[in-house]
């Protein structure tokens, strides 16, 4: 294990992005990622004056290694801490997160289902379960395998291979706290009771779409749906649907703000 983290990773930074400070976004990476693949979420907010933070979690944007250590329950604290920070300048925050981000953030609605801040819940390509028999035994393979390989990102657009910041291999016994995250999350997703938007591609290689209904009707928002994304892989808002996924957040915003907005035709 690493004495201290290592350096970021170029675009590996978290960011802000000013605006109104009745409602702000609080905008989660995923597994193995990087803030970089959930700015352009923030900066079309801004463009239509929606205050955002883009968390860094943990163990992320460095070196794989530094992932070694960090808990499930540290990243559920990482986001939690940036959504205290972003409730010092904004009265409201929605939570907005990508693949184990998404995950995260349900699970920090759902830890925090009585405090009438947290308005609203985006989870983009979220897993609440993965279909693959061998994760059962990650804990037991991680004793003798140390690494595992992520292969090319799993990004239609081959135009964001290049551009898309994060590791390209992981530690085992990082995956294990992903698996206790979605376990835990699937306890209390009945918990969430905020407006909630399912985002899910529908082409996914990484979360089987199917996740998206599973959140959908686990939840007890009475304000909830789902959009389906096509000609799009797992890390939507890097590819061709990032403008709908960016577009979509932003009218589900500005409707808990009481400023409807019409669609964008993207």
């Amino acid at each position: 294990m690493r004495a201290k983290p290592a350096a970021l990773l170029p675009g590996a930074e978290a960011f802000e992005f000013p605006g109104h400070s009745d409602l702000g976004v609080v905008l989660i990476h995923g597994f193995t990622g990087a803030p970089a693949e959930m700015r352009p979420v923030g900066e079309y907010l801004a463009q239509h004056g929606v205050a955002s933070v883009g968390v860094r979690l943990r163990g992320h944007g460095t070196h794989p290694n530094d992932m070694l250590g960090c808990s499930y329950g540290d990243w559920v604290a990482d986001v939690e801490a940036v959504v205290d920070d972003l409730l010092t300048r904004c009265e409201r925050v929605v939570l907005v997160g990508l693949s184990m981000g998404g995950t995260l953030a349900l699970n920090v609605a759902a830890r925090h289902a009585d405090d009438p801040r947290i308005a609203g819940v985006v989870p983009i390509c979220a897993p609440l379960v993965l279909d693959d028999w061998r994760l059962g035994l990650v804990k037991y393979v991680a004793r003798v395998v140390r690494w595992q390989g992520w292969g090319l990102p799993d990004i239609k657009d081959r135009a964001g291979w290049d551009r898309h910041v994060g590791y390209r291999r992981f530690r085992l016994t990082a995956l294990a706290e992903l698996i206790a995250l979605m376990r835990e999350t699937r306890a209390l997703l009945s918990g969430v009771r905020q407006p909630l938007l399912v985002l899910q591609a529908t082409d996914d290689h990484v979360v089987p779409p199917r996740n998206a209904q599973l959140i959908h009707d686990g939840v007890s928002s009475a304000d909830r749906g789902v959009m389906l994304l096509d000609n799009c892989y797992h890390v939507v808002t890097v590819d061709h649907a990032a403008d709908r996924v960016s577009a979509a957040t932003l009218q589900f915003v500005e409707r808990l703000a009481g400023r409807p907005a019409p669609l964008p035709s993207v």
